[in-house]
């Protein structure tokens, strides 16, 4: 398991949700709503996890971005990405071994929502943790 094969199975589920642009690489600026970015979190990678299991963790963080100004649509807007399940469900597209390139993936917690600052720009969106195990 490569970090490169990590991301790109991260992205490639990520893409599976519908109307969703996910950005691999994070974007000077954001035009096109709703938007998916991806980065590390802090600390990136843990090697050694466990013995006769996983022996690295990768952190991301996968920022959401929606492009309502209105507070209530907003929130009518967020609600589906941030649900345990549905098609728009970023928990949902995210677990599981992503494709066979990670032992196992999960949404770990959605650290902020609501007003999310982004490069100089504020929008509405949510932080969410996600957690990739693998075996070397």
């Amino acid at each position: 398991m490569t970090l490169s094969a990590v991301r790109d199975g991260l992205v490639t589920h990520l893409n599976t949700i519908s109307g969703l642009r996910v950005h691999e690489v994070e974007p000077a600026a954001v035009s096109e709503f709703p938007a998916a970015i991806i980065s590390q979190e802090e600390p990136f990678i843990k090697y050694d996890q466990m013995m006769g299991g996983a022996d690295v963790r990768y952190a991301f963080k996968v920022v959401l971005l929606v492009s309502s100004g209105d507070r209530q649509q907003a929130w009518a807007d967020l609600e589906p990405y941030l649900a345990v399940s549905g098609a728009l469900s970023l928990k949902l597209a995210v677990g599981g071994t992503l494709g066979g390139n990670a032992d196992w993936a999960r949404v770990v917690r959605v650290e902020k929502s609501g007003l999310i600052s982004y490069n100089r720009a504020v929008y509405w969106g949510a932080a969410l943790q996600v957690e990739v195990y693998g075996s070397g």
